[in-house]
C-alpha cells in the first residue's frame, strides 16, 4: 500500500540542518504515484478477466505486459528510468520500497542505495546542502570527491563528512580491489557492481 506521507511528515519534517528529510519525503511521493497506478492497474486486470469491467487499451497493455514479461508503458509513465522486464521489475521495486520503509523505521541508513532513488540528483544535491549548510559555503562551490571502500568491509559507521553509498555498477571495466583501480572486466561478464564508495563535497578549487 502507498506510504503514509503524513505521519513521515511529522517523524521527518523539514530541518534546515537535515536536508534528507526533505528528500525522503520528496521519494515516498514519487513512488506512492507509482504505487497506486501498479496497483490500481492489476486490480483493474483481474475484473477485467472476469468480465466486470471493460477491457481497455490500457489494461490489455498491462495484461500483455504480464504474459510477455514486458514493462507496460502505463507503469513507465509514472516509474523511475528502468529497462527491467517486468518479473525483475516487481522485484526491483520491492527492494526500493523495502529500503525506504527501513528509513521510515530505522532512521536515514548509515550507507545509501544511490541507484535505489526515484530522483538520484534530489539525494546529492541534499547532501551537498546538509555539507554547505554546516561549514557555511556556498553549495555552487561543492563538488564530489569519492574514495572505494575496500569490498571485504561490512560493518560501516556514519562518516562524519559526506555520505556512504552502494549499488553503483561499471559497464565493461570492473574495480580490482587488491590493486585499488579500474582494470579489464572478465571475460562475458559486461556489468561489475562497485564496492562501496564514501562521497565527501569539496571546494571545486580545491
Amino acid at each position: 500500500k502507498p506510504f503514509d506521507t503524513e505521519y513521515v511528515e511529522a517523524n521527518y519534517p523539514v530541518d534546515y540542518n537535515e536536508s534528507m528529510n526533505t528528500v525522503l519525503n520528496q521519494e515516498l511521493l514519487r513512488f506512492n504515484k507509482l504505487i497506486v497506478r501498479v496497483r490500481s492497474t492489476l486490480v483493474d486486470v483481474g475484473k477485467a478477466v472476469k468480465g466486470l469491467v471493460v477491457m481497455s487499451p490500457e489494461l490489455e497493455e498491462v495484461a500483455n505486459g504480464i504474459l510477455e514479461n514486458m514493462m507496460p508503458g502505463v507503469w513507465k509513465k509514472v516509474s523511475y528510468p528502468s529497462l527491467k522486464p517486468i518479473v525483475s521489475y516487481v522485484g526491483d521495486l520491492a527492494a526500493r520500497l523495502k529500503f525506504l520503509q527501513d528509513w521510515i523505521d530505522k532512521g536515514a541508513p548509515v550507507t545509501f542505495w544511490l541507484s535505489g532513488f526515484f530522483f538520484t540528483q534530489s539525494f546529492l544535491t541534499g547532501q551537498l546542502q546538509n555539507y554547505a549548510r554546516k561549514t557555511k559555503m556556498e553549495i555552487d562551490t561543492l563538488v564530489w570527491n569519492y574514495k572505494v571502500l575496500p569490498a571485504v568491509e561490512q560493518k560501516f559507521q556514519k562518516p562524519e563528512t559526506g555520505c556512504l553509498v552502494y549499488g553503483i555498477f561499471m559497464d565493461g571495466a570492473r574495480w580490482d580491489d587488491i590493486d585499488g583501480c579500474i582494470a579489464e572486466s572478465f571475460p562475458k561478464v559486461l556489468f561489475c557492481e562497485m564496492p562501496h564508495l564514501h562521497l565527501t563535497p569539496c571546494e571545486s578549487s580545491k
